[in-house]
């Protein structure tokens, strides 16, 4: 074996899964086309779940110094419909979307790997996938000519148009896409702000003029509808998108010329030479695809690479950081050698349910955004439902990633499976959050109940397992919670049951 373990592709889910690995002591290589890292800033925004998952790390803070306004506060949304989804009784510390691009979140990351002792193979392309029995083969294309690397596993982190993906012939249903956007990343000659106080009144009426200098709205044209939106990035760029009759009547693989961007901006505005620069410019669709199997015996697929889903909200990028957190850590096990039976196969069980639930949800959203009046009385309805409290938690929950829970046995307590609140702790050393107790990428078996932590049972694990005794201001039903590395509780407050947990999840004891 050349190494344990190849990740292939240095986007944001490839370098997460790489960070997981080589923080539970696994040396991956990963292998990249690119050249160098994208400076194309893609998505824009961190849901929740995925700000937790990465504070858990210790990585979110940095990301903060780079953070662009959403808006006051940035509430998820559901089809736009004007009720906030609100995240707060799920407990987290991050309610609000954060806005930061993706090419900072890929830069951190990439420096975590660095910190870990993992560099980056750029420039890198795999051509062909082999597995066999005992291994996986890769032949590699670089610059010094072709190459192949064997590893006992290989992780397909290669995007939409996976190699890997179409290496296995796995196929990839779902639903084509039926409409065409563009997205740009543009340099204007005046903010959008002063564009809105120059609108026509009619046009007013549509485009809605949002926090920190952005614009969006669906302002009738030619031939129908343009879904026109303009949002602050950074350095004075501005991500432009929109979508209208004149966008389908181009194929999907033609440039996007600066005409087109122009003729956008003067269908939605009215306004002429607004645009000093385009550094960045593209098309997709709304398709919605996902693999029916994550894992091919040694060869795993996550983020794009499993699943694609209309580019709403950024829920690609958050997806993929969220693939990569549940399996860093299980195939980090799975190599080392202490990994139990299917806990590997853990990792399609839980995350491609996950992925099902939120293309669904896309779907329907985008549905609202592109439907015409005749879904005005879905829409009222929708409306009035979430102004109801279930309602609203629930798809707050399901947007956020939030209100995940993993499949579990009929009977579990009802934490097992969610993750454990982000809690403020009292402790012997003094007050400590729960995400810090999850730095180390380890399993924590929590004791709430005021006394210290019983380790009778605890104790033969504690090569894998941390044991800590708290207290917290407030109740979250169970008075000892075993966690994973994840964050999600695996067992709660039933001592007949814990030392299976213990060796379900975290092997066999010391």
């Amino acid at each position: 074996m050349d190494t344990d373990v190849i990740v292939v592709g240095a986007g944001a889910t490839g370098l997460m899964v790489a960070a997981e690995l080589a923080l539970a002591g696994v040396r991956p290589v990963v292998l990249e086309t690119l050249g160098a890292r994208s400076t194309q800033s893609r998505a824009l925004n961190l849901h929740p779940r995925t700000s937790e998952i990465l504070q858990a790390r210790g990585l979110l803070a940095d990301l903060l110094e780079h953070q662009i306004v959403l808006g006051t506060p940035a509430h998820s949304f559901f089809g736009a419909l004007p009720v906030p989804l609100d995240c707060h009784p799920w407990r987290t510390r991050h309610p609000y979307q954060i806005g930061v691009l993706q090419t900072r979140v890929e830069e951190r990351l990439e420096r975590r790997l660095a910190e870990l002792g993992v560099t980056v193979s750029r420039g890198h392309e795999v051509t062909a996938v082999e597995q066999d029995p005992d291994g996986v083969t890769a032949t590699v294309r670089t610059a010094g000519g072709e190459r192949r690397l064997r590893a006992r596993y290989l992780v397909g982190c290669d995007g939409g148009r996976s190699r890997v993906r179409k290496a296995l012939a796995v196929d990839f249903p779902g639903t084509d896409g039926s409409r065409l956007f563009v997205a740009a990343d543009v340099v204007l000659a005046r903010p959008p702000e002063r564009w809105h106080a120059e609108l026509d009144p009619e046009r007013r009426r549509h485009l809605r003029l949002l926090p920190g200098n952005s614009m969006a709205g669906v302002v009738p044209g030619p031939g129908g509808r343009l879904m026109f939106s303009l949002r602050a990035l950074e350095d004075g760029v501005h991500r432009l998108s929109f979508s209208g009759p004149a966008v389908q009547r181009i194929p999907r693989e033609e440039p996007v010329a600066e005409a087109e961007i122009l003729e956008a901006i003067r269908t939605a505005c009215g306004l002429d030479s607004e645009l000093k620069e385009v550094r960045w410019a593209s098309r997709f669709s709304d398709a919605c695809r996902q693999v029916e199997r994550y894992r091919h015996g040694r060869v795993l697929l996550a983020g794009d690479a499993a699943h694609i889903i209309v580019p709403l909200g950024g829920q690609g990028l958050n997806l993929g950081l969220q693939d990569a957190f549940n399996l860093g850590w299980k195939l980090a096990a799975e190599v080392s050698g202490w990994a139990p039976p299917s806990l590997l196969d853990t990792y399609h069980t839980e995350r491609h349910p996950a992925a099902a639930v939120l293309l669904r949800e896309a779907r329907a959203q985008f549905s609202l955004l592109d439907g015409g009046p005749e879904l005005t009385p879905l829409r009222e309805v929708l409306i009035e439902l979430l102004g109801l409290p279930e309602t609203n938690r629930h798809l707050a929950g399901v947007v956020s990633g939030l209100g995940l829970r993993h499949p579990v046995p009929d009977g579990a307590h009802p934490l097992v499976g969610r993750r454990l609140p982000d809690l403020d702790l009292r402790t012997a050393d003094g007050p400590l959050p729960v995400h810090r107790l999850l730095r180390g990428g380890r399993g924590v078996f929590l004791d709430l109940s005021g006394a210290p932590a019983d380790e009778a049972v605890v104790g033969a694990w504690a090569h894998r397992v941390d044991i800590r005794a708290a207290t917290a201001a407030e109740d979250i039903g169970a008075r000892q919670v075993l966690v994973r590395p994840d964050g999600h509780v695996c067992w709660a407050d039933d001592p007949e049951q814990l030392a299976d947990a213990l060796g379900r999840w975290f092997g066999a004891p010391r």
